[in-house]
């Protein structure tokens, strides 16, 4: 607080005797296709001083618009991907509640059929048979 009115009074004062030295000092000066005599110094670095901070302003306020498109893209990039992301979880969902209820009705017909005894003996018959066709 008390750096920065030192600061501020510094420049009064600088200004202030800018001023003060400069004050009958004038140039003819060609502005906007007009040729100004008799034109202060003073006045005129004050007019160089204001243009310099209008068009640097004016290039804060492009960039700080171009960079909130640009953050808008990339909001809009990352919001399709995770809705993208979402999409993919759901259906890999789908397909494992798909593969869980064939599983599941697999199981339950592997349990409801039972096999006889009748099945078995012919399965043994027809390996024996197997094992004594087979080339030696």
């Amino acid at each position: 607080m008390v750096i920065s009115l030192i600061l501020i009074l510094a420049l009064v004062v600088f200004l202030a005797t800018f001023i003060g030295f400069n004050i009958s000092n004038v140039i003819p000066a060609f502005w906007f296709f007009k040729t100004y005599t008799n034109l202060p110094v003073v006045i005129l670095v004050f007019i160089a001083f204001g243009a310099g901070i209008v068009l640097s302003l004016l290039c804060v306020l492009f960039a700080r618009l171009r960079k909130s498109d640009e953050e808008n893209s990339v909001q809009e990039a990352k919001s399709k991907v995770e809705k993208a992301e979402k999409k993919e979880q759901k259906l890999k969902e789908k397909s494992d509640k798909k593969l869980a209820k064939l599983a599941a009705k697999e199981a339950k017909a592997s349990k409801s059929k039972k096999t006889k005894p009748e099945d078995l003996n012919k399965t043994q018959e027809m390996s024996t048979a197997d094992l004594q066709n087979m080339p030696k």
